[in-house]
């Protein structure tokens, strides 16, 4: 993917967010923060390259921190952090961390279950031998049911995907001769998180 098409993606998804920002106008008094530790599940992410096949990340458990606050959409908006720690296939290349940090939003139902979908965008670590930051995206759906005031429990699948520009060799072991220089445009992953949300 152009960089050009990758800024206008970037583009699109931040104002979404910022766009459901400026629709509550205000933020009510009684509008509650909302705080998310979550765990869950990740796909495997698969790197094109010209010289490894079938390179990807091993899929396997994640963790990570959602903080939003209410608005009067109804909806939420703030941020979110996830990380996960896996391994690297075909075997002997080693360890690969992969860490979101997103500006997040999303629009919700005031149904019992609290239905909404959302919009991510910001930054992709991706760390192995050496480390690399990439822009991405992501999109979400989940059910939020309250079983207090103060407390609900968080469902929900979120899409990431991290755009490359150039060619990277962060899975390279320094010491030997690079065999896996990436070359994807485009990464996907997919998430299915569970969370307990402390409304505040």
């Amino acid at each position: 993917m152009k960089p050009v098409k990758t800024l206008r993606l970037m583009g699109l998804s931040s104002g979404i967010l910022l766009s459901l920002a400026a629709s509550s106008n205000s933020l009510a008094a009684d509008l509650a923060w909302q705080v998310t530790p979550f765990a869950g599940y990740s796909s495997s992410m698969s790197f094109d390259s010209n010289e490894v096949s079938n390179l990807e990340s091993k899929e396997g458990g994640n963790w990570g921190l959602m903080v939003h606050k209410e608005t009067k959409d109804p909806g939420i908006l703030g941020v979110l952090f996830s990380n996960q720690k896996t391994d690297l296939s075909p075997d002997g290349y080693g360890d690969l961390t992969i860490q979101y940090l997103h500006l997040s939003g999303a629009l919700v139902s005031p149904d019992t279950l609290h239905p909404y979908i959302g919009a991510g965008a910001g930054l992709t670590r991706l760390s192995a031998y050496d480390s690399t930051i990439k822009p991405s995206m992501s999109l979400a759906v989940g059910i939020q049911p309250r079983l207090a005031n103060n407390f609900a429990i968080t469902a929900e699948l979120r899409g990431y995907g991290t755009f490359f520009n150039s060619s990277s060799q962060f899975i390279c072991d320094p010491a030997v001769a690079c065999k896996a220089r990436v070359e994807s445009k485009l990464m996907g992953q997919l998430q299915a998180n569970i969370g307990m949300t402390f409304r505040f």
